[in-house]
């Protein structure tokens, strides 16, 4: 029989390189395979901050009525908060290279109004839960104060409003990196790891698991002692092919977001307040530009081929008139847009959606060593990758001796830039292989203003070589990534180019 890996990790976002680093770094002989590139589904289309948790501590706190009608709801969203600020605080400092600040803003409004004292309270137990290790810069404007601030001019009610509140969140330069960042790490401390390899079979095999793994080069069986299903929305689907499919454990939620240009005095600034709903709605600056919402909508149940579509994109719009009315912003000035599904925990029953985010030992369920993680986020990835080695490690102890732990960013090379350089490096050692990863996933060309439009030409003539394309593959590559650009993200290409 083959070399036998101690854990099979299945998904390459943020969740599954999480799980296979901190697997490696315990001594889990470890193999992670995903289907499409490391960062390619979910984790691309996050909220892009490692924020601290403010929304869940409002969720806990918003009565006593529903605090006391609901307390296992209440306790779970202020363990939301803490792991936020807790992974806030180690990723800052970890890799403060990732990140940069953002001031946000929040107005004190009638649909969110927030006595001062709360306020007060609620960043105070935020700073307790990291420690104040990287600081909130908590600022309470009076209401004088909040009326004349640049950033709230135009907005709907300023008269009236009751202050505000200035804080300090974290922003990932793009999300995508840090997923790819997290693979190659656990690479360099001896993980294999394959993408575009689809697990397709799931069976036992004596007390182990064989898989077979199946790439545009065939078919072929690997084994392992547990499985690690960080699959995502797709979770069940691993679960299903294991044989098991009455256990589900995820749904999922459509978020969309719309990127567009606004005033100069929002430059650089986030908004955060909530719809009539109670929904939290954001003005996230993105480089020059800012994207907006989110908004909410049901799944229809298949994670594949998520878009925005005109409804939603009228629906942020409406709101965003709502709230500044004077922007007058239209249809016309939406640069792109995208969509996601978000992974829901479901309870052991498989019902009762929630954001918990749990990781599951199904060994008692009939799957033996089979661990599944569900609600996933990116902000608390280090957490979850934790969560899951210390359950398998409840089951296994591994094979190898720990290797020195290796969080550190592999950045041997510039990724702001197209060059023979960074598209070598991209290629050679960090396993792309089409334009989008690249350009979106490797380096961060793919997220300017026109999504990389006007660099993808170049950067398919310096990928060729390394990645043996003729002419016409080439041509293809690039067509591909302008045709994901109009489908994915609804950029108009020629709009664009003139902004």
């Amino acid at each position: 029989m083959a070399d036998i890996y101690d854990t099979l990790v299945i998904g390459g976002g943020i969740i599954g390189a999480a799980a296979g680093q901190e697997l490696t770094a315990a001594g889990f002989r470890t193999l992670l395979v995903e289907r499409g590139d490391y960062g390619s589904g979910t984790s691309s289309k996050t909220s892009r901050l490692q924020h601290c948790g403010l929304g869940y501590l409002s969720a806990a706190s918003s009565s006593i009525t529903a605090f006391l009608s609901r307390p296992r709801d209440a306790i779970e969203c202020f363990s939301l908060m803490r792991r936020s600020m807790q992974g806030r605080a180690e990723f800052v400092q970890a890799a403060p290279e990732r990140v940069k600040p953002v001031t946000f803003i929040v107005p004190l409004t009638k649909e969110n109004a927030i006595p001062r004292w709360k306020a007060w309270l609620a960043f105070r137990l935020m700073a307790a839960s990291d420690g104040g290790k990287v600081p909130l810069d908590l600022r309470l404007l009076q209401p004088t104060e909040a009326r004349e601030h640049p950033a709230l001019q135009g907005m709907a009610g300023l008269d009236e409003i009751g202050g505000a509140m200035m804080f300090t969140e974290y922003q990932y330069r793009w999300p995508e990196r840090i997923v790819v960042d997290a693979v190659m790490a656990a690479r360099a401390m001896g993980m294999e790891a394959f993408n575009y390899t689809a697990v397709t079979g799931l069976r036992r095999l004596g007390d182990l698991w064989q898989a077979t793994l199946t790439d545009d080069k065939g078919s072929r069986e690997v084994t392992a002692r547990a499985v690690v299903n960080c699959a995502g929305v797709w979770v069940d689907e691993m679960i299903a092919i294991a044989g098991k499919p009455e256990l589900r454990r995820n749904t999922g939620e459509k978020g969309t977001n719309i990127a567009l240009r606004l005033p100069k005095a929002l430059a650089g600034m986030g908004f955060e307040t909530v719809t009539p709903s109670g929904s939290p709605f954001y003005l996230i600056p993105w480089g020059d530009l800012h994207y907006v919402g989110p908004w909410d909508s049901k799944s229809d149940g298949n994670p594949e081929g998520f878009r925005a579509n005109d409804a939603e994109i009228s629906a942020i719009l409406d709101q965003l008139g709502r709230f500044f009315p004077g922007f007058g912003l239209s249809r016309s000035d939406v640069l792109y847009s995208w969509a996601g599904v978000r992974p829901r925990s479901l309870g052991v029953d498989g019902k009762n959606a929630s954001s918990s985010v749990r990781e599951h030992d199904l060994s008692d369920s009939g799957l033996p060593n089979f661990f599944t993680f569900t609600g996933g986020l990116l902000m608390t990835h280090r957490d979850a990758g934790r969560r899951l080695t210390r359950a398998v490690g409840r089951r296994l102890s591994p094979s190898l001796r720990a290797p020195s732990s290796n969080y550190s960013a592999p950045d041997s090379t510039n990724l702001e830039d197209v060059n023979e350089a960074s598209i070598a490096h991209a290629v050679g050692s960090e396993q792309a292989r089409t334009l989008s990863d690249i350009l979106r996933r490797r380096l961060s060309v793919g997220w300017g203003p026109d999504l990389g439009m006007s660099q993808a030409r170049a950067a398919a003539d310096l990928a060729a070589p390394h990645l043996g394309w003729s002419p016409a593959e080439a041509a293809a590559q690039l067509a591909a990534f302008i045709d994901e650009a109009r489908w994915e993200f609804g950029l108009d290409p020629e709009k664009n180019s003139t902004r």
